[in-house]
């Protein structure tokens, strides 16, 4: 289990699933060169309800003048986002005076998947091509098919790269990842719209 922060240190933050969500979300702050943004993760999207009770008990909390909550669609871009507005009505923080708050559903704000979706449409067809190829033939070799085709995909990806070990994350620090790539525009107009 992750260490959750226990301090609100600016005055906007992000709240995302995981850890790979909090590097990914930082790289690209730091990317747009944004430096009014922390990055927390809440621990699972089976967490974020809980998070969101406590959250207004983290210190410095009183001084956050903006939310972003990020989370996965996987199968239902509607089922996430009422899942989110479901948990802000509960625990009333969208009743909160001068707190803006923004959710991010990804992979794009409107559609089913998660961040390795959106990670997917930013690498070049060519490549996607060669790994799709990939896992055709291991499913007419085997019969056996990733249930996380998406995870599996990126990881196929990044097998591929100079350090074939890292995670989504590291290999965001590490330069893999392409921010101005058209992909992580809506991504882009989230972050800087909070």
């Amino acid at each position: 289990m992750s260490e959750i922060k226990k301090t609100i240190e600016k005055s906007k933050l992000i709240i995302g699933e995981g850890k790979e969500d909090v590097i990914l979300f930082s790289q690209l702050i730091e990317y747009l060169e944004i430096n009014d943004i922390q990055v927390i993760d809440y621990e699972g999207k089976d967490n974020l309800n809980n998070y969101l009770k406590t959250l207004p008990l983290i210190p410095g909390f009183s001084n956050l003048r903006s939310l972003g909550i990020a989370r996965d669609a996987d199968e239902s871009f509607d089922d996430a986002s009422k899942s989110i507005e479901g948990s802000l009505r509960r625990h009333k923080l969208n009743e909160i005076e001068n707190l803006k708050i923004e959710k991010f559903i990804l992979p794009d704000n409107s559609s089913p998947g998660m961040l390795e979706d959106l990670c997917l449409k930013s690498i070049h067809t060519d490549e996607i091509s060669c790994i799709e190829d990939f896992f055709q033939c291991i499913e007419t070799s085997t019969s056996r098919k990733s249930n996380k085709i998406s995870k599996a995909k990126i990881y196929a990806w990044l097998s591929t790269q100079e350090h074939p070990d890292k995670r989504l994350g590291a290999a965001a620090q590490a330069g893999y990842i392409k921010w101005d790539n058209e992909a992580f525009k809506e991504l882009t107009n989230f972050i800087k719209n909070l």
